[in-house]
């Protein structure tokens, strides 16, 4: 070989192992640059993570001000953590931000698409936007993403309620009995719907086996009441309302108590009625229902003043309350004071000129006063008004004349 041919050969070998040696650095340099952005990417990651659980704490506690500057810091980082943004749109709910709330809820559900808690938010907030065909939606694609949940379920059936489509919640929860039989929440979404319906005795079984599960709740034990008393179960529903009323912990105390007169009225202790409606009279003066009770109460008990006072009571309240203004024609009937209660029966015709009782009660002031044209014409209209009324029937059969085959009929 030439010297040249030497030369050459030697410039080309060292410049394949320069060219080697670089490449070689280029690869290490990549490699090394990956490992530090792996290493920025979990080093960051933690951060959000330890953040995460200091606003989750803050959140708890209902420091909300702070939840939301730690949030903010987390999502400084730019890390794809979809609970954060959950968590930030829970925030937003608390204060009534939905527009920001909805925002945050998309961007969870773009990072993490299979996680149902940020459907479910989603249905919320479009819930409380009144756009309910939205809402069930997104329930119904949160409880898609776990059929096991029975929160979601109850929102799906709630939107179907909402929409109009009882038959289909109703469905949807009796298939769904079997599987949650344990879930008490179930059978007081099924008793509502049955109320819906009109339904108390089916309402009532549900709400029963509600109570069975949780035994405790006050809530469920007024509705199953409640639907008793509807059902016409008054001496079922009665230990229960009983009990209530010595409670303190029971919401709605008052309609309770109301519905407990109610409940005695209709098993014939209008004295217990009197007695326990008498406390709602005194503690809650404008309540026409409790008053309107009481003067029931009141007749059946003879207490003729304090029911006469009752119905004036609501008629201060309400002049053209029909039952209150029956309530002091009945009294002033008993006292035979038959002029004043056809005054106060005229009023109520004037207002209900169809109501059967009010016609009735017309024609037996009209008969003492001895206008027997006027009686026939009201007991007339009476059953005209309400053919099934035999009140009505029974009173227009006076009226007529008794014919020589009338008298002749064994």
């Amino acid at each position: 070989m030439s010297r040249i041919s030497l030369y050459r050969s030697l410039v080309i070998a060292a410049s394949a192992t320069v060219a080697l040696g670089l490449a070689g650095c280029a690869d290490a340099n990549k490699k090394h640059e990956t490992m530090r952005q792996e290493q920025y990417n979990h080093w960051n990651m933690t951060r959000v993570g330890v953040m995460y659980q200091l606003a989750e704490q803050q959140y708890a506690v209902g420091e909300y001000d702070k939840c939301r500057e730690t949030l903010a810091g987390a999502m400084a980082l730019k890390a794809q953590h979809a609970p954060l943004y959950t968590l930030a749109a829970k925030v937003e709910l608390e204060n009534g931000s939905l527009d920001l709330a909805a925002g945050y809820l998309k961007s969870s559900v773009q990072i993490d698409p299979a996680n149902p808690e940020p459907y479910y938010l989603l249905g919320v907030v479009y819930q409380r936007w009144q756009k309910s065909d939205v809402a069930h939606d997104y329930y119904q694609q949160a409880w898609d993403r776990k059929p096991n949940e029975p929160l979601y379920l109850l929102a799906v059936t709630e939107m179907k309620i909402t929409l109009g489509r009882i038959d289909e919640a109703q469905k949807l929860l009796e298939d769904k009995m079997v599987y949650f039989e344990q879930t008490a929440a179930l059978r007081v979404a099924l008793a509502r719907v049955y109320v819906l319906k009109g339904d108390y005795d089916a309402a009532a079984k549900y709400y029963r086996e509600a109570t069975v599960l949780l035994p405790d709740d006050q809530s469920i034990r007024r509705s199953y009441a409640e639907t008793l008393f509807f059902s016409g179960h008054y001496a079922q529903a009665l230990p229960i309302l009983e009990d209530l009323h010595k409670r303190s912990d029971v919401l709605d105390k008052e309609s309770t108590t109301v519905m407990l007169g109610q409940t005695y009225l209709n098993l014939r202790r209008p004295q217990d009625a009197r007695n326990i409606l008498q406390e709602v009279c005194r503690d809650h003066p404008n309540n026409i229902e409790a008053y309107l009770t009481l003067g029931k109460a009141c007749i059946q008990t003879n207490d003729l003043q304090l029911a006469i006072s009752a119905g004036r009571r609501i008629l201060k309240i309400d002049q053209e309350n029909v039952q209150a203004l029956i309530i002091v024609a009945l009294v002033q009937q008993k006292q035979k004071n038959w002029a004043d209660a056809q005054i106060t029966l005229v009023k109520a015709e004037r207002i209900a000129p169809t109501d059967s009782t009010v016609l009735c009660m017309l024609g037996i002031s009209a008969q003492q006063l001895g206008q027997k044209d006027t009686a026939a014409a009201c007991f007339s209209k009476a059953v005209e008004a309400n053919p099934k009324d035999t009140w009505a029937q029974e009173l227009l059969a006076t009226t007529k004349p008794v014919t020589r085959a009338d008298e002749q009929a064994p």
